[in-house]
């Protein structure tokens, strides 16, 4: 009796689980205009950011240019623009969006190691 509620008890620990959840904090998000808000990419540090007449510029340290463009898509297509035009090679990519009658735009380009993106209202 003694070794069949030693070998239950065994039994159970052995197929204990712990479960672990580590969440994330959301990533940073930049306000352009009323219409514009965008995301930073997680993960890539950000060299340096300053304003623009109708938006804004942002430096990553990467050379994972065409990760940092999707990521700013998918992040103003989350937000309810849509593409309307696309152009990409020689490694720039360059994107205009609409959302009603507002309109954004979006510049990725390598800059050797520093990523430049460049996002305008209109």
């Amino acid at each position: 009796m003694k070794a069949l509620l030693i070998a239950l008890t065994l039994s159970s620990v052995a197929f204990a689980q712990v479960r672990v959840t580590i969440e994330a904090p959301p990533p940073p998000t930049l306000t352009i205009s009323a219409d514009i808000r965008i995301a930073l990419v997680p993960g890539i540090v950000v060299v340096e950011r300053f304003p623009e007449p109708q938006g804004i510029v942002v430096v990553y340290r990467s050379s994972q240019v065409a990760q940092v463009y999707a990521h700013h898509h998918r992040d103003l297509v989350s937000r309810g623009w849509t593409r309307v035009k696309y152009q990409a090679g020689g490694g720039s990519y360059k994107s205009e969006y609409r959302k009603g009658r507002a309109k954004a735009k979006l510049e990725v380009r390598d800059r050797r190691g520093r990523i430049e993106v460049r996002i305008k209202e209109g």
